[in-house]
């Protein structure tokens, strides 16, 4: 677990002295294309429910990608609610305040309907007004795929099949849902974005 040194307080120092920004929920698909590789990572482990501690932000502020920090730890807490989780965060080594913010998080979840691992990918990038970002969450259902569209937040549709899958748009601008059948279980692939305007 990273501890909080001396970079991260006045890391924390700094965006205290910041503007209040915006968030702004964003339902529509973006394709995001990485040149080369990550040039530095941070990895930490939390357990479900302290809200004190925000490693999402911790963990960008501490590879100085801090312009989308709260942006990335917005998406990074709407995902992991309710699971204890594992999260890699990389970034450019050389300029990663102007370079997209990427998360890797393994979850365990134990909820009354949805018990087990799970996976996600947090994006965050910055813009010239500010910051974009996604998340995209897997979670295998130990449910039949017919029981967990009763879990769908109230007003959730269907748009259209790909493939085969259906596509929900969410009830209360909540983002989009693949309901994917994997034989007697059912995953769904969740997709939220959220944008930041300075």
């Amino acid at each position: 677990m990273i501890k909080k040194g001396k970079d991260a307080a006045l890391a924390s120092q700094a965006s205290a002295r910041r503007p209040k920004r915006r968030l702004t929920a964003v339902t529509a698909m973006v394709g995001v294309a990485f040149a080369g590789g990550a040039g530095v990572s941070a990895l930490a482990q939390q357990a479900a429910a302290p809200a004190a501690a925000n490693l999402f932000q911790e963990q960008a502020g501490k590879l100085g990608a801090r312009k989308c920090a709260s942006l990335y730890a917005a998406l990074g807490q709407g995902m992991t609610q309710g699971a204890a989780y594992t999260l890699k965060t990389e970034t450019s080594k050389e300029a990663p305040d102007a370079h997209i913010v990427q998360g890797m998080v393994g979850m365990a979840y134990n909820l009354p309907d949805l018990k087990g691992p799970a996976g996600g990918i947090l994006l965050a990038t910055p813009m010239p007004q500010g910051c974009e970002g996604y998340m995209v969450r897997v979670a295998p259902f130990q449910k039949t795929c017919a029981e967990v569209l009763r879990l769908l937040p109230a007003g959730s549709v269907e748009e259209q099949r790909l493939s085969g899958v259906p596509q929900y748009r969410l009830g209360g601008n909540q983002g989009q849902a693949l309901v994917i059948p994997s034989g007697s279980t059912c995953v769904v692939v969740t997709l939220t974005g959220m944008a930041q305007r300075q």
